[in-house]
């Protein structure tokens, strides 16, 4: 008969052996005695996010953040993958199941809702019968941040274009850029006398150079292009195919989309594209607020002021959060995923948001203004930005959608 303090030895060896393999294989269960990193319950729950890039910065920013609270699945550490791809290109390859160079998405975050329905409607077809590629209920879409499109101008050049205020916003737009005689035109169209130094300077501007990005790749073009068809109609909802198809505004059109000379196709570089060339570039853009008050200050220390114009009616980007209910998306993903989307609505993050990245929060217990003077909205104040929108207009149907883009696809070309 072995010893009682052998026995009890042996017994406690074995019964540590044993917890030690079942933490290795299956994940810790009650306590173990020596919770070694060993094996599959270690290896982290990876979530990949397909995002479009003009929330790159603030993204970036939170993920490290996020990892900075050691993040965990049951046992298993999270890590967050960020990939950055225009908001159009993420809902036709997830459609697609084309995940060449990107990884398959556990979470989609294009600029615009639009997109997720987009890809619900491209999914449904191609799949007939099948699950809705997004999730619903509590993994249902929900908006990270708030941004409208604006139009954002070098100030002299706009206040020659707009002598009073952007009135007659898009159609002194359009004039201006089918105007022959290039910025001394604008100037002779708003009455400026030859020797004024309004004139004198708009000798040296050349034509009118506009820019957005291309609506076939950019949520941002796309949403361009609503607001220029919006504007000409002078209509806020129910756009239809019938005001796309319309042959005086497809020449309106045609006028304004002929005199950009390059489409980009991500929001950021395009705006940092204009800051970097200046005026010789583009006089006019049309992007996000968040991307112009990120880009005043440094656009003051090479070519001047721009300002912010604020359209009749403009669009907003609601920049949601779709967790994907497919089959290379495990339940631990999913987990995972909530996780991340719950600290990106948590106030600290929702504030970081705004400052210094110029988002309205998604939270509607976050205040917009605040009495700090590092607040983008009050430090730009002078330059345009303005809390109170307008007016907004109607998202159009997914069929609107599509034949626009046919539309601008058949006269672009590009």
């Amino acid at each position: 008969m072995q010893p009682l303090p052998r026995v009890i030895g042996f017994g406690y060896l074995l019964i540590c052996l044993l917890a030690l393999l079942a933490t290795a294989f299956a994940g810790p269960v009650g306590y173990a005695p020596f919770p070694i990193p060993l094996g599959p319950a270690q290896d982290p729950v990876v979530i990949t996010i397909w995002y479009g890039t003009e929330k790159r910065q603030w993204l970036e920013d939170a993920a490290q953040r996020f990892a900075a609270t050691s993040p965990r699945v049951g046992n298993r550490p999270i890590q967050v993958v960020l990939r950055g791809i225009g908001s159009r290109e993420i809902a036709e390859r997830v459609a697609r199941q084309d995940f060449q160079g990107a990884g398959q998405p556990t979470v989609i975050s294009p600029a615009s809702s639009m997109w997720v329905e987009v890809l619900k409607n491209d999914w449904a077809t191609r799949n007939p019968g099948s699950p809705s590629i997004i999730a619903d209920g509590a993994d249902a879409p929900r908006p990270l941040a708030l941004t409208p499109m604006v139009v954002v101008a070098w100030e002299e050049r706009a206040r020659v274009l707009w002598t009073n205020g952007p009135t007659n916003f898009w159609q002194y737009l359009h004039d201006a850029l089918a105007n022959n005689e290039g910025w001394v035109g604008v100037a002779k169209a708003r009455g400026f006398a030859p020797d004024s130094p309004e004139y004198r300077k708009a000798q040296e501007w050349g034509f009118v150079k506009f820019g957005h990005t291309s609506p076939l790749t950019s949520n941002s073009g796309a949403q361009a292009l609503m607001l220029l068809t919006y504007g000409y109609h002078n209509k806020t909802s129910n756009l239809t195919n019938a005001d796309i198809l319309d042959p005086a505004f497809q020449r309106w059109l045609l006028d304004v989309e002929t005199a950009v000379l390059e489409f980009g196709d991500s929001t950021g570089t395009f705006m940092t594209s204009m800051v970097q060339f200046g005026p010789s570039k583009y006089d006019v853009v049309i992007v996000y607020e968040n991307l112009a008050l990120e880009n005043i200050q440094a656009a003051q220390g090479r070519w001047g002021d721009i300002r912010i114009y604020y359209p009749p009616a403009t669009m907003f980007s609601d920049h949601p959060y779709a967790i994907l209910q497919a089959s290379w998306v495990t339940p631990e993903q999913r987990l995972a995923a909530a996780q991340f989307r719950d600290f990106l609505l948590s106030r600290p993050i929702q504030e970081l948001a705004l400052q210094p990245y110029g988002f309205r929060p998604a939270d509607p217990n976050v205040p917009i203004v605040s009495n700090d003077p590092e607040n983008p909205f009050n430090k730009y104040r002078d330059f345009g930005a303005r809390v109170d929108i307008a007016q907004q207009v109607q998202t159009p149907s997914g069929e609107v959608v599509s034949t626009l883009l046919d539309l601008w696809r058949r006269q672009v070309n590009r």
